[in-house]
């Protein structure tokens, strides 16, 4: 089963929605930013700026930072590109994604709301299929989700508020989509501590199993998708607690 469904942007006007065990989908919540990301985030994409003579160069801030509409405008045709590509030079264009989100001015509810909603009816009224979702969730201290894949799909995520685990994983052997009933093994890659500001990222290929689990005080996080295709999806599954190779960080697994 995905958790993950094609109208949770476009047709379900609530405020939240529980997807998860503890986790509320926050379509209307605002991206609350501390000046320090802020800055940092734009101090990272700011350009050489005039100094006077004997005084250390500087980086100005620049002038512009991105809404919510802004940024789904830029990211569209960058995904667009990257998924007629096949996916070429994935790495870059994650660390495209990061640097834009971390540019994103701290929104009204109704603001991200309406640029998220505008977005997807006009492409679907251009018959054009999704390509970038933003998406916001709530998670209650210690709950989250558990296993699972991002078939066809990368995304970045943003720290908001709190903290949260990421431990991403990836699928050893040939077939990166085992089939349904049998017993498959994972290899845990990274073990990120998500705080606000910081980013996690996920391939199509690498690290694409994760799970992620609130902090003792909950956590907010906005995650930025890019699906490959239509059929893209996410699917649970269970996880053997105890490694079959301790040393590796090997587990067995199966789907759920």
């Amino acid at each position: 089963m995905s958790w993950f469904r094609d109208d949770a942007i476009l047709t379900d006007e609530r405020p939240s929605r529980a997807v998860g065990d503890g986790v509320l989908l926050e379509r209307r919540s605002v991206l609350r930013l501390s000046a320090a990301t802020v800055a940092a985030g734009l101090a990272a994409c700011a350009g050489p700026g005039r100094v006077a003579a004997g005084t250390a160069p500087t980086r100005p801030l620049p002038s512009e930072t991105l809404d919510v509409a802004e940024f789904l405008a830029r990211m569209s045709p960058r995904a667009g590109r990257f998924i007629a590509s096949g996916g070429a030079r994935e790495e870059a264009y994650l660390m495209a994604v990061g640097e834009l989100m971390k540019r994103l001015e701290t929104p009204t509810r109704a603001q991200a709301r309406e640029a998220t909603l505008d977005h997807y009816r006009r492409r679907r009224d251009a018959g054009e299929p999704r390509d970038v979702v933003v998406m916001m969730f709530a998670l209650e201290p210690g709950k989250g989700f558990s296993h699972h894949d991002h078939r066809d799909y990368n995304g970045v995520i943003l720290g908001v508020e709190g903290e949260a685990h990421v431990r991403n994983y990836d699928i050893l052997g040939d077939d990166p989509v085992p089939p349904e009933g049998d017993v498959f093994r994972i290899r845990q890659t990274r073990d990120d501590l998500i705080l606000p500001g910081r980013l996690s990222t996920l391939g199509t290929s690498r690290d694409n199993v994760h799970e992620l689990i609130a902090g003792p005080e909950g956590a907010t996080v906005l995650d930025v998708f890019t699906f490959m295709n239509e059929d893209a999806r996410s699917y649970f599954m269970e996880v053997d607690p105890e490694p079959r190779d301790a040393e590796r960080k090997i587990f067995d697994a199966t789907w759920a």
